[in-house]
């Protein structure tokens, strides 16, 4: 599994990790991350084709208040956001290949200042969203990568159901099924609370 470029590298204009903190234009936007920049951008007019960097399955298309249009693909515990986007051409549940078209790049969102992509990669076996965050290694394979994980069902938030689980890491209720199958002993009815503290396999898709 090597991370390819979703567009040429000759169009990167932020790179992964750069001290914002001092930033005018982009320290507001990374607060979260500790004023550092969480992903790579590639600067690219309005309408440029972005290519998936890794197979996946389709778990976020949604339109987000700093990252605007955005499509998240997950393959085992690695998660890519494309943002900023103008247009998606994929669906929730949908599972792909590195090359397929994801959508056009944009200017979408509150964390923008021009029309770029902004990508980013995940390691969602971390605790914290700053430390799921990582350098995206293209043209190499991701040492982080887990072609199945468990996690630790925690209700403080959200009431964890084996529905609600499916959406999050399939894009689709009907992988409530899978999941089932890689955890027998949970209870089958997709809509009943998992117990609180207990361990779910979550297989790739």
């Amino acid at each position: 599994m090597v991370l390819s470029y979703p567009i040429r590298k000759d169009f990167i204009s932020q790179t992964f990790g750069r001290d914002c903190t001092k930033d005018s234009l982009f320290s507001k936007f990374y607060i979260l991350f500790d004023f550092k920049h969480p992903g790579v951008d590639f600067s690219i007019p309005i309408g440029t084709k972005v290519k998936a960097a890794l197979p996946g399955i389709v778990v976020r298309k949604e339109f987000h208040k700093g990252m605007g249009s955005v499509i998240g693909t997950r393959h085992g515990n690695i998660v890519v956001l494309y943002a900023h986007l103008s247009n998606f051409k994929l669906q929730l549940g949908q599972v792909i290949k590195t090359g397929e078209l994801v959508g056009f790049s944009g200017n979408t969102g509150a964390a923008t200042t021009e029309p770029h992509l902004h990508f980013e990669i995940r390691d969602i076996t971390r605790e914290n969203l700053k430390d799921m965050v990582f350098d995206p290694p293209f043209g190499k394979k991701i040492e982080q990568f887990q072609n199945k994980f468990t996690y630790k069902v925690d209700n403080k938030n959200t009431n964890k159901t084996l529905e609600l689980l499916a959406l999050r890491y399939f894009g689709a209720v009907s992988y409530s099924k899978k999941i089932l199958k890689s955890n027998p002993k949970l209870e089958s009815h997709p809509k009943k609370v998992i117990k609180n503290g207990t361990i779910i396999i979550i297989p790739n898709y």
